[in-house]
């Protein structure tokens, strides 16, 4: 039952708002892991990855 709530809830969110809400349930835990495993975790590429932290210290600066 919780996995199924997991993909349907993922499924409807943009990779940006997985990555916002990874960070938010797993903080800190993006300083100690791969941005490979990130990634795959989210359902997306590493390089998309990249993209969107690249976006959001952009905003942030």
């Amino acid at each position: 039952m919780a996995l199924t709530n997991l993909v349907r809830n993922n499924s409807s969110l943009t990779a940006e708002e997985k990555y916002d809400k990874f960070v938010e349930r797993y903080q800190g835990l993006e300083l100690r892991i791969t941005q490979k495993d990130i990634a795959a975790y989210l359902g997306i590429t590493p390089e998309f990855l990249s993209r969107i932290k690249r976006k959001r210290k952009k905003m942030d600066s």
